[in-house]
């Protein structure tokens, strides 16, 4: 699933070729479910004539707010991205919606799997989603005592905490995996055993590796693209994601995987030594 530097790009080349362009209301349906909520006609007039005044990117949901006062957001799931192309272009075998616009270009979403949620949102329902999400990694407000804390009042795995969206949003396994490979920390350490020092290495850790990614255009393993069409290339740098049996790139220990909460998870079993 497209974490928070892969939806960062798709979002930003999203809003690149549509910030300022409106909707003119028509939408083309292939698979009904990636409209959530209200039906296609339904969606398609509440768009007409609304402006894309932007885009933003809250945890792994792509948001461009309009210039009716509602906010288009997009979550691309396991397979979706966006496309923006002539009217007049061929459909592609996998595209699931097409949004029409004035200046007789398409907003198509394309998504293999059919897992990608499209919603329209009110501003109480925008409000709703932004607190249903923890802090954002690089927000000022997640300061070193406050990460500490958030890691303090719980006893659950310190892997299973980085993906909690609630607690913060945007991280998933790839990032998870290489931000607790960084500063040595075994993926089943309970969060609440971190020191504040371990916590602050940690939290540098995570921004670190999320900055280094969206420089990258994020990760592609298989069908991520962004809205351009291009793919990411940050698995070029992983050091523990996806390495089972190589080298671990300090001590030459190689690589394990285990299951955490049902995700695989990659550590290197003698820099991240397992807690008693």
């Amino acid at each position: 699933m497209p974490e928070l530097p892969e939806v960062e790009q798709a979002a930003r080349t999203l809003g690149a070729q549509i910030s300022g362009a409106t909707f003119d209301g028509t939408v083309r349906v292939s698979w009904s479910r990636t409209i959530h909520d209200i039906p296609a006609d339904t969606f398609g007039g509440l768009l007409a004539g609304a402006t894309v005044t932007g885009w933003q990117r809250r945890a792994k949901w792509i948001v461009l707010p309009l210039s009716n006062g509602m906010t288009f957001v997009a979550h691309l799931r396991m397979t979706g991205r966006f496309a923006v192309l002539p009217r007049d272009e061929a459909d592609d075998a996998q595209q699931r919606v097409a949004f029409g616009l004035t200046d007789g270009r398409e907003v198509r979403f394309i998504d293999q799997r059919k897992f990608g949620r499209i919603r329209l949102l009110s501003a109480p329902e925008l409000a709703t989603l932004d607190a249903d999400h923890g802090p954002e990694p690089f927000d000022p407000s997640l300061t070193p005592a406050t990460w500490h804390a958030t890691l303090q009042s719980t006893s659950r795995v310190i892997k299973t905490v980085l993906l909690d969206q609630s607690r913060i949003a945007g991280i998933g396994n790839i990032y998870a995996d290489e931000s607790l490979y960084r500063v040595s920390v075994h993926p089943l350490k309970p969060a609440n055993t971190l020191s504040k020092k371990k916590a602050t290495e940690l939290l540098a850790a995570i921004r670190a590796v999320l900055r280094q990614a969206i420089e990258n255009g994020g990760s592609t393993l298989r069908d991520y693209r962004d809205s351009y069409g291009a793919k990411g290339t940050q698995q070029d740098n992983f050091q523990a994601y996806g390495r089972t049996g190589q080298p671990c790139g300090r001590c030459g220990t190689a690589i394990e995987k285990i299951t955490v909460g049902q995700r695989g998870t990659h550590f290197c079993p003698y820099c991240q030594k397992a807690p008693r």
